[in-house]
């Protein structure tokens, strides 16, 4: 179970980039490959070009994305399935054993400009598994590595130290520890209007950094080989996430799971601004 990332296609160039970069994901971690297409308003030909061609070439984008990811990823294990019926509650449904659910950050019906199309923020705001948004592939400058051989492009951590962090961190000290990547785990927060420093407790800030040390601290040991930062920002999370992740190569984030079915302000500002991969983990 749980040996298979699932992705959404639609025939778009970012589904296609979601499947090629989860193709990449499924060798790093040794799993299988599913691509699913949901086929929203299937009807029978109308013997007009216009009208058919349209929706055969829709039709046949799983066979042509099967085709390319086979040749760019000799070996993967890549299975196919088209379903009916809603596109989101439908990849939901298909990726419930799923290790991860990976979708273009836009389809092929989402308004220029919008950065996550309806969809991706529906199956992003239900999804029982790890969602992955995938941004367009940007133009980078070659990547400078250590003598260790770890790339610079960091993997960045978004935590909330006042409640569990334990599935955002796993997920994101596994996906550094696959890229020879280091790891930068923020906690944003805001200053309280009044601090009391006279009833002995520790200042707010120090309390915060404490926590956070030791909610990284045992995964720490347990990959050793990781190299860590933690960063304590004051700020509103969302912005503190962007402005971290204009180089990073992967941001991991988590959502409060069973509370409600839409996003909170933090998640939705960072899947509509932050410009890398996002991967958005159900947790407690």
């Amino acid at each position: 179970m749980h040996d298979t990332i699932t992705v959404g296609i639609d025939g778009s160039a970012e589904s296609l980039n979601a499947a090629t970069w989860a193709a990449r994901e499924a060798r790093r971690r040794g799993l299988r490959l599913q691509l699913v297409h949901v086929d929203n308003t299937p009807h029978a030909p109308t013997g007009l070009p216009e009208l058919d061609a349209p929706a055969e070439r829709e039709s046949d984008s799983l066979n042509r994305a099967v085709r390319a990811l086979t040749y760019g990823n000799p070996g993967l294990d890549i299975t196919c399935a088209t379903l009916t019926g809603p596109p989101a509650p439908a990849l939901v449904n298909a990726a419930r054993e799923s290790a991860a659910l990976a979708v273009g950050s836009r389809g092929r019906t989402a308004l220029e400009g919008l950065l996550v199309g309806s969809v991706a923020l529906a199956v992003t705001a239900t999804a029982p598994c790890p969602v992955i948004l995938v941004r367009p592939q940007r133009e980078r400058p070659p990547v400078a590595r250590s003598s260790r051989g770890v790339t610079a492009e960091p993997v960045v951590a978004g935590v909330d130290v006042d409640h569990s962090c334990d599935e955002i961190l796993a997920q994101a000290f596994a996906a550094a520890a696959l890229r020879e990547a280091p790891l930068i785990v923020v906690h944003a927060w805001s200053v309280p209007l009044l601090a009391d420093s006279s009833s002995g407790l520790p200042e707010p800030e120090t309390a915060k950094r404490r926590h956070l040390e030791a909610v990284v601290g045992p995964w720490r040991d347990k990959y050793p080989d990781t190299p860590v930062t933690q960063r304590l920002v004051h700020g509103t999370a969302g912005h503190v996430l962007h402005r971290t992740t204009a180089d990073a190569r992967l941001l991991v984030v988590g959502r409060r799971a069973g509370r409600s079915q839409r996003l909170g302000a933090t998640l939705h500002s960072v899947v509509h601004h932050v410009v890398c991969p996002v991967v958005v983990v159900p947790h407690v």
